[in-house]
């Protein structure tokens, strides 16, 4: 690698940092001087970064991070790989943002040194990003985890074995033996824990379990048809009940599907008395019961098995009484598994009942509001808006950006009234976050909202970042009136220095190299002349991109 530029080199300095930091703090606890210091020390090439750039952003690869282009970390190891630790969860790109604050940072290397190897989380990064809801650090997330540069990597390591193969006679005679071979069971050198114990045992007591199971499903099913009076077959009624209860327990939703399919059938062939039909379907009402779904909440945060697939198949089965019993829970569960699941079983259920399930917006809990906000945006029912209207005073900032961010993604024709509240919030992450909502719509006039805002007295005052942020998103229109503006905007003349104001004209410059028209140009120039160092590196910025 060639000499670095000043840029690339601070990168490189604070991607260095990062791998320090991760291998480093697992050692000591958050109050050690060792853990303080490193901490600080690279937090402080942050804040030197900063000095002469609103953002870092960083390509994630399999085995390399760049910025620019440039390549600033490089490893091919399995273990201690910092670019392998996020592409493996599906991490494509990672942009830290001027105004990151030394919590937010704490918090980030936290993550960073989350063991999800040895620890009771079923999640990965993605996920304790999103419950962090860092407001100076985005990621962009491929949902497809195993990439193509993957495939390619795995499909070029099979042809060199094969073509080895093919070509050593030796190595295929070992592999024919290897195939002749008597199989060995491996040998164990890690130590099992009493814990360890304690699941195999249950999941030999599951296997042996479940042929006896499925035998009470069938003698159940033959005597709801043989039998006539009432109190038995109250008393079958109550043993369905009872081997639901085991399923759930166990975590085995398949077969709780199968009893439940098994009654659904009867009771819509109608081939016993109704009576009886009746009978049979109180148990759908049990199992939307508050004590039955708390029993869930307790399988679904445990170290159960479970196919998800199946619990998604069991959701079906419930009705809407479920909805509160789910969404009490939802605050209860302390894994981040057993919460992802009943986020996904409120978005099925939610359906059913919008109001019911707006009513978890009232909760105490900031992030149960979060997540009922996040579910109702899951669903994308119009009917929606009117519930997450009323909660924009919310007094957390997380939860009025998670509206705004929902309602905007619903769409509705008068969420323009409530975007253009969020843009006075008094928090900038919910101010950035509406006026990102305004461009996602590109209408007309949400273009003339933002441009009002744009021009208004207070505009300067705002941090450079929700700057650039305001002005990259008026560059989404593209046509005749913002670019007038926007150059109009970059020749401003001021009668004394302000910086302030050549903040603003450096963000313009920066939206017109977005916008693509090459005619603004010898603007951007001239405007590489000025003294004012930022201005000068946000248009040379501008004309490499319209040039490039």
């Amino acid at each position: 690698m060639g000499t670095l530029s000043e840029d690339v080199r601070h990168a490189k300095e604070i991607v260095d940092g990062l791998l320090k930091a991760k291998k480093l703090l697992k050692m000591y606890p958050s109050n050690n001087p060792i853990y303080i210091k490193t901490v600080d020390e690279v937090y402080g090439k942050f804040k030197n970064l900063f000095d002469f750039t609103t953002e870092l952003p960083l390509k994630i690869h399999q085995n390399e991070i760049t910025f620019n282009n440039e390549k600033v970390y490089s490893s091919q190891q399995k273990t201690d790989n910092l670019a392998l630790f996020f592409f493996k969860d599906g991490i494509r790109e990672l942009t830290f943002l001027k105004g990151l604050n030394a919590e937010e940072f704490e918090d980030f290397i936290k993550i960073l040194n989350t063991d999800f190897e040895n620890t009771s989380l079923d999640d990965d990064i993605v996920t304790l990003f999103w419950e962090r809801d860092f407001e100076h650090i985005k990621y962009l997330v491929d949902e497809d985890v195993l990439s193509d540069e993957e495939t390619q990597s795995y499909e070029k390591i099979y042809e060199e074995i094969k073509n080895k193969a093919c070509s050593d006679d030796n190595l295929t005679k070992a592999f024919n033996d290897g195939l002749e071979a008597e199989e060995t069971p491996p040998s164990i050198s890690v130590p099992i824990s009493e814990d360890d114990f304690k699941h195999i045992a249950a999941d030999r007591e599951r296997e042996k379990m479940q042929p006896k199971i499925d035998k009470i499903i069938t003698i159940l099913y033959e005597l709801i048809f043989n039998v006539k009076e009432k109190l038995l077959f109250s008393e079958i009624v109550n043993f369905i009940e009872s081997a639901l209860d085991y399923c759930i327990k166990a975590g085995d939703f398949k077969r709780a599907c199968f009893i439940l399919d098994s009654v659904k059938s009867i009771i819509e062939d109608k081939a016993i008395e109704d009576e009886n039909i009746r009978a049979l379907e109180k148990i759908y009402a049990t199992i939307s019961s508050e004590p039955f779904i708390l029993e869930i909440g307790k399988v679904i945060d445990s170290k159960t098995l479970i196919e998800e697939k199946e619990f998604m198949t069991f959701l079906k089965q419930l009705n809407k009484t479920s909805i509160p019993s789910f969404i009490e829970i939802m605050g209860e569960l302390k894994s981040i598994r057993g919460r992802r699941m009943v986020i996904d079983a409120l978005s099925i259920l939610g359906k059913l009942d919008i109001k019911t399930l707006a009513k978890g917006l009232n909760d105490s809990r900031w992030f149960v509001v979060r997540n009922i906000i996040s579910i109702l945006g899951k669903i994308a029912d119009t009917g929606s808006i009117e519930f997450l209207t009323k909660i924009m005073s919310h007094p957390d900032q997380r939860v009025r950006k998670e509206v705004i961010k929902t309602i905007g993604n619903i769409g509705s024709l008068n969420i323009l009234q409530y975007i253009k509240i969020a843009l006075n919030d008094e928090d900038s992450s919910v101010r950035i976050a509406a006026v990102k909502t305004l461009g996602n719509t590109k209408t007309e006039p949400a273009k003339k909202v933002l441009m009002v805002e744009l021009s208004s007295k207070d505009f300067p005052l705002k941090e450079l970042t929700e700057k650039k942020d305001f002005y990259e998103v008026i560059a989404n229109w593209q046509d005749q009136d913002v670019k007038d503006f926007l150059l109009s905007t970059l020749n401003r003349r001021t009668f004394f220095w302000n910086k302030r104001y050549d903040e603003i004209k450096a963000c313009a410059a920066n939206a017109l190299g977005m916008m693509g028209d090459k005619e603004v140009i010898p603007f951007l120039e001239k405007a590489t002349n000025t003294r004012n160092a930022l201005l000068k590196n946000f248009a040379t910025a501008a004309i490499k991109r319209l040039t490039s």
